[in-house]
């Protein structure tokens, strides 16, 4: 039987190119549609995709058109382009983000203009966290407290008329089922990022030399401000919310790292290999010359590199991916590790939203420390058993890469095909877990399948040399 011919998509992603998580969200998702039709007809309609970046996604996926462009107040495109694409497309698809209010007008338009279907992939809907904030726990009962009718008019009328909506944390999915969204399709789907596994291979040797590193001798650590600071980023005028958001960094950024530092402390004591501080955002080598070399204790001190540029994504994932292990304070670095099979430990600061909740879902529950009491324990902790059992945490990282892909397919297919949804299940070996279950369609935690090593494709498309990531390391 010959499958369905898949519709013409517009997706609407690539929100920022000053943090490589963003950049990741749309080649990732991109990927996954092509990965189920390698003839699908894709384009992408970007908010903010710098030279470096476009440059990226023509070289990896030079099928994907892109287009520029804005819409009026009416909703009409600026640019011939944009017009060619809003009115041959046969879907628009919001893609990964932690926020859906601000594409609001753009989802209206379209469905007025073209009265053609829209859908959401990969997406958080918090409603407390900003500006509440508290670890997951926390905001999970936030979140099933509020009233069925919470959520505004305005904000549930793109929603209930969304052909489908994926939601990449199991908090924002009990919320919007709460709140009674009457989407076609309302299910858990995964952040784009994890079907990311494009690495430049040629960057390896010259970062190497460049940090005085080798292969398989150093751990990736990335710190974190509470609130990024954009009004810097992007040369703006500081508003009372910036300030605000400043004022907390200025009194938390400290304690914060110092579960960072004590990741730092425990490798660099315990392998006597080094450990290399890199962003994930581009504000990130300035702040750890400033606030976390300071804190680093003098014994350690020589052993640790700050990488004073920001990089690519590509150079990222190549980097990530010869390294034994990336600590992050960041959600998406320990994301683009999993495609590598390397251990990885996300840092959660309580002001980040419950898009953190998706490592739980994806079976990897150990992978999150919540950055606050304990958390320095629990951070040395969790990386002296990277040290002591490589292999179950590569095991961990390749499983919940896994997973995250075999439900990214499923919502390829809604995307392209328009399927319903339906309950999945996906087995692969008796040694692996049950993927779903009926009531939430998440993870259930399952034996942990043998590590597998994702073969990696460069920034030419070809596929990359391994490199020294090996489960078992």
């Amino acid at each position: 039987m010959s499958s369905p011919k898949s519709r013409r998509v517009l997706l609407r992603s690539s929100w920022q190119d000053v943090n490589i998580g963003d950049v990741a969200h749309s080649p990732g998702l991109l990927s996954a549609l092509l990965d189920l039709d390698p003839d699908a007809d894709l384009t992408l309609w970007p908010v903010a995709l710098g030279e470096r970046e476009e440059a990226l996604v023509r070289r990896l996926l030079p099928h994907v058109a892109i287009v520029r462009g804005e819409l009026t107040d009416d909703g009409r495109p600026t640019t011939p382009e944009l017009a060619s694409a809003w009115s041959s497309a046969e879907v628009l698809v919001h893609g990964s983000a932690a926020d859906v209010e601000n594409r609001r007008a753009e989802l209206a338009h379209w469905s007025r203009t073209t009265g053609k279907p829209h859908g959401y992939a990969g997406v958080t809907v918090d409603p407390v966290c900003p500006p509440t904030w508290g670890t997951l726990a926390e905001l999970e009962v936030m979140a099933t407290f509020l009233p069925p009718d919470f959520l505004g008019a305005e904000a549930r009328k793109p929603l209930d008329s969304a052909e489908f909506v994926f939601c990449r944390d199991s908090i924002s999915l009990k919320y919007l089922r709460r709140q009674q969204i009457q989407a076609g399709s309302l299910e858990f789907g995964p952040d784009g990022t994890f079907t990311y596994d494009f690495a430049d291979s040629t960057t390896i040797e010259p970062f190497l030399a460049e940090m005085g590193l080798r292969r398989d001798s150093f751990a990736c650590f990335v710190p974190r401000l509470r609130y990024a600071p954009y009004t810097k980023i992007y040369g703006r005028r500081p508003t009372p919310e910036s300030l605000r958001r400043d004022a907390i960094n200025a009194a938390t950024h400290q304690s914060d790292l110092t579960a960072l530092v004590t990741g730092i402390a425990t490798w660099v004591r315990q392998t006597g290999t080094p450990a290399v501080v890199v962003p994930e955002m581009s504000y990130a080598p300035a702040y750890a010359r400033e606030h976390l070399l300071p804190l680093l204790p003098p014994d350690i001190a020589p052993q640790v590199r700050i990488l004073d540029r920001f990089w690519s994504l590509a150079e990222a994932s190549a980097i990530y991916s010869v390294s034994r292990a990336v600590i992050s304070m960041e959600c998406h670095s320990p994301i683009i590790a999993t495609a590598h099979a390397v251990p990885a430990l996300y840092l959660r600061q309580p002001t980040e939203t419950v898009k953190g909740r998706m490592y739980q879902d994806l079976g990897g529950p150990d992978m999150v420390i919540e950055v606050g009491p304990g958390a320095d324990t629990a951070t040395n902790d969790a990386v002296t058993s990277i040290i002591e059992d490589p292999q179950r945490w590569s095991g961990l990282s390749a499983q919940v890469n896994a997973v995250a892909r075999g439900r990214l397919r499923h919502m390829a297919g809604a995307i392209l095909h328009g399927e319903s949804a339906r309950p999945m299940r996906q087995r692969s070996t008796a040694s692996q877990l049950e993927v779903h279950n009926e009531k939430h369609k998440i993870a259930r935690p399952g034996r942990m399948p043998a590590p597998q090593r994702h073969a990696r494709r460069d920034e030419r498309g070809g596929v990359a040399d391994p490199g020294g990531v090996r489960p078992g390391r």
